[in-house]
């Protein structure tokens, strides 16, 4: 719960600046290598305003996560189809990529965390999700749900080696096939049909003008 002096004009802009910091370096570090100190070094504030707003590295990393499921959950908020949730996934990774692999390094840093999954804060999202699978005909939803998040998270994290593989301009090239490929994987993977293309009416033809006689 959010503490009164975070709930302050002044205690809001620290209290972003907090966790804009903190999930640069959790990006890079991973929650074992980062420190309350690093992250009030990284947000230039006094290490005793980091731990006003935030106790203890716990609090602020699952303040971080908390946004991350629920940035998800707003995505699917007008879902309706399958395809909707393999398209907001797509999406996001592609506008946070860093977001992803802070949630592929949570998966394998924190065992003790994920042993009470019913209340990690992606919980809604992947349920959310599996229904809509599920309402689409996959047969075992919750493996769809994983397989797409695990093929997406790989993707992501994976870039920058792939990169020195391939080159600058090979990998610049990837990342602008990377949303309609991974929508068409995931209609495969999934037995998705297709969107059917609705095509444009055809303009009547003109009748042949009658030659002067």
């Amino acid at each position: 719960m959010m503490n009164l002096r975070s709930q302050t004009p002044k205690g809001q802009r620290a209290r972003a600046a907090i966790l804009s910091a903190a999930e640069g370096i959790l990006v890079t570090r991973g929650f074992h290598g980062t420190s309350m100190r690093d992250i009030a070094k990284a947000a230039r504030l006094p290490l005793a305003s980091v731990v006003y707003h935030f106790a203890r590295k716990e609090k602020l990393y699952g303040a971080i996560l908390t946004d991350i499921g629920d940035e998800l959950s707003r995505g699917l908020a007008s879902a309706t189809t399958a395809e909707d949730f393999v398209r907001v996934l797509v999406r996001w990774s592609i506008v946070t990529p860093h977001r992803v692999v802070l949630l592929l390094r949570e998966l394998l840093d924190n065992p003790a965390r994920l042993a009470r999954a019913s209340q990690f804060p992606l919980a809604a999202f992947m349920l959310r999700a599996a229904e809509l699978l599920r309402e689409g005909g996959a047969p075992h939803p919750e493996l769809g749900v994983l397989q797409l998040t695990g093929a997406v998270s790989y993707i992501v994290a994976s870039r920058p080696t792939v990169e020195r593989i391939l080159g600058p301009a090979r990998a610049k090239a990837l990342t602008l096939a990377y949303e309609a490929e991974m929508v068409a994987f995931a209609r495969r993977a999934l037995g998705l049909a297709a969107p059917v293309a609705t095509p444009m009416p055809r303009k009547p033809r003109r009748a042949a003008k009658a030659p002067a006689s």
